[in-house]
């Protein structure tokens, strides 16, 4: 029986994206932050646009293909930071006030 370490890059990645997920719920609550739906839409779909390029990188280095990883680490990056610190900074500056 062979073991493959992919998995546990996975178990590790969803280990890590909970801990911030939970981090996160738990700062929003303490601050007492109320957040816009639109607010919610653009951390969510950040989230989930991350979980899928982990994977996307994750698969492409267990298929050989290292060149493909970092590229879909490039395209898939530049929208998940866009669409993070769009919400950010909608968040800060209504803190701000």
């Amino acid at each position: 029986m062979t073991v493959s370490w992919q998995w546990f890059s996975y178990v590790l990645l969803g280990f890590i994206l909970g801990g911030c997920a939970v981090y996160l719920w738990g700062f929003i609550k303490e601050k007492a932050i109320k957040l816009v739906w639109y607010e919610w839409v653009l951390v969510l779909l950040s989230f989930v646009v991350f979980l899928f390029l982990g994977q996307t990188f994750i698969a492409s280095f267990g298929e050989g293909q290292p060149q493909a990883a970092w590229m879909s680490v490039v395209f898939m990056g530049i929208p998940i930071v866009i669409m993070a610190v769009g919400a950010s900074r909608s968040i800060k500056s209504r803190l701000a006030n």
